[in-house]
Order: structure tokens, then sequence, then C-alpha cells
């Protein structure tokens, strides 16, 4: 039997603007409650439910243990006690996904929308998954801020959720936060990513008091939109690296065991291909910033070097996508993102390098 609500009568009983109680008395299934002792009361108030005007549900728990609290409290049987809490709560069933576009291939382990969010929910608030996912989902909502529109020319990220029915419909959705393009390119423009597209992100996951989300770097790894594939080619494949070498995964697996702005002791030797470039012109110090990747993860190599610590590049063809190059440098966990530190460029297959 569910709790019953109360109720007052307004003819017998009224309160000031204050909320102070000045006069009548609560009935409560015809028993008046400020005729009994503090005993009594307590034994009442057990069958009584309250709706809280604002949120107070425990946010470390499910719908169900928020249920079971109370119950819990006033040491009902445990079997009793979890049939009562099922009772209570409506079966709510998500309606089939839609299925994947027809041709279209999946990395092997890709996640649904609904199993990503069921992962994420059992994640305590602010915790982040220990590794990284694929996602695959539609596009259906993006939520843009009154900034977007003049930030995005700047960072080239959008702010996109995700689900797994193109029609929207069902309960779990997931929210790609910053979302980049192919190996953490800047999106030139919105039509990279539209309501509508299918696409496979690459991220890890957090549960954001309550909203399941990306973490950290997170891009779009795979979609069906045709302009997405024109603009990001595909990826024409990585050389394993070979005796002191890491690949771009291992190093983005060393950035993530680190602090945020934390930056490893030792250097490292990191293999990867060329997938984005970032600087425009050069400036004084010579450096370039561009992104690389080994087919699963990437790395920003922000202002490097050319040869050695202090090598200036003296021309921006000396970097090119597409170019095999091997970064020598420490591993920063800059904000989520692995970002070698005070690198440099040691080989490069770019023919001007």
């Amino acid at each position: 039997m569910l709790p019953v609500p109360v109720y007052y009568d307004q003819a017998t009983a009224y309160v000031k603007s204050s909320g102070a109680w000045t006069k009548g008395k609560v009935y409560f299934k015809g028993i008046d409650l400020s005729s009994l002792k503090n005993k009594e009361l307590l034994k009442i108030r057990q069958n009584i439910g309250m709706i809280f005007q604002n949120f107070n549900l425990l946010e470390q728990r499910t719908v169900l243990e928020n249920v079971l609290f109370p119950l819990q409290v006033a040491k009902v049987d445990k079997e009793l006690a979890f049939k009562k809490a099922k009772d209570t709560i409506p079966v709510v069933v998500d309606p089939d996904p839609t299925p994947d576009p027809e041709g279209f291939v999946v990395p092997e382990g890709a996640l649904t929308v609904n199993e990503a969010v069921n992962i994420a929910k059992k994640l305590k608030p602010g915790e982040v998954s220990k590794q990284k996912y694929f996602i695959k989902g539609w596009v259906t909502s993006f939520n843009r801020n009154e900034s977007f529109n003049t930030d995005f020319p700047k960072y080239g990220n959008d702010f996109v959720y995700l689900s797994s029915r193109q029609d929207g419909e069902g309960t779990k959705t997931f929210y790609a936060y910053r979302l980049l393009g192919k190996f953490g390119a800047k999106l030139p423009d919105l039509e990279c990513v539209k309501i509508g597209d299918f696409v496979v992100i690459s991220c890890y996951m957090t549960n954001y008091n309550g909203i399941y989300e990306s973490s950290g770097a997170c891009f779009v790894y795979q979609s069906n939109n045709a302009h997405f594939n024109e603009t990001f080619p595909a990826f024409p494949g990585c050389p394993a690296p070979k005796e002191n070498k890491i690949s771009v995964t291992e190093a983005e697996n060393i950035a993530r065991s680190l602090a945020s702005k934390a930056t490893t002791s030792e250097a490292y030797r990191v293999r990867g291909v060329v997938t984005s470039i970032e600087t425009t012109s050069l400036g004084s110090f010579g450096n370039i910033t561009f992104n690389i990747s080994d087919g699963m993860s990437y790395a920003t190599c922000y202002q490097t070097y050319c040869k050695t610590a202090s090598g200036k590049f003296t021309n921006l063809n000396q970097v090119a996508i597409g170019d095999t190059v091997l970064i020598n440098g420490k591993i920063q966990n800059y904000n989520g993102t692995c970002e070698p530190y005070r690198a440099y460029l040691e080989e490069s297959t770019n023919p001007n390098f």
C-alpha cells in the first residue's frame, strides 16, 4: 500500500504569510495528529508520504534505491521493502533502437546509447570511466548557448545529444560535450554534424550529476554525413611503434593516469600520423601545433619544435596531413586531452622536413 497524502480543513485551519500555524487541527485517517505524543506521531509518519518542493533525492542512489531508503530506515523486511518499492515505480521500457544505416560498419564493441548510459549510471557523480568507448547513435539535438556562434570558429567543437533512435524517442540520451571532428580536428562548419546523422564517437564517459556525457577528448570517429566524410578523409594507417617508441593510444593512457595539468617526469617518443594542423602562420618562435593519431586515439602536439627542443620550423609545409611522425617530449594531461609537453618533431616522412 502506498503512503497517502495528508489534507487539512481550510475552514478550520489557516496559515499566515510567514507560514506559521495559528489555528486549527490536522487529521490523518480521522486521527487528530496534534493530540499525539512523539512516539505515536513517529509511527503514523511511517505511512505518510512527502513530496519535497525542492530537489531532495540522493544523487548517488538510483530511483529504486531512493524509494527503498525510508523503508530501510523503518527496518522493513528486506524482501518486503524491495517488493513495495518495485510496485510503486512504473516500468518504463525504451523503444527498440533504430537499426544502423545499411552498409555502415561500426567498430567492434561499439556501444549503443542505451548501453553507454547504463554503464555511466554506475559511475559516482564526477567519476570518469577507466576506459575509452566507441558509442554509436543518432544526432537528435544540440545544446548551443548564446555565445556558440562566436566561439565556434575558434574552438571548432559542438555540443550534441545522441539517442539510440533516429526520432529521439526514449528515455536515454548521451551528451557529447565539446565534440570535435575526426581525431580531434576542429569542425570547420556546422554542416559536418547535423540532426539525423548517424555517428560513432570516441570518448571516456562520466556521470556529471546525473547527466551521462563524454569526459575530456571527444571526437567523431565515423559518420554517415557525406560532407563530414569529404572534409575528413579516411585514416591512412599508422605503423606500429617499435623499440623505445609508444603509440598515441599508449600516450593517451599515460596522460589519463595523470591529474589534470600534470606532466610526466620523463620524455616519451610517440609514433603517429598527422591528422590536422592548427597553426596557420609561423610566429617568431617557429613552432607548429598539430594533431596526431594512430587510428584509435589522438594527441595535440602543442607548439612543437623542429628536430630539437628549441629548433625552429622555417616553413609550414614541413608538417602536412598524412605525415608519419615521431614526437619526442614529456606527456601532459591537459584537461583530459593527451598533449606532448615541450616536445619536438624528431622524425617525419615529409620530404620537406
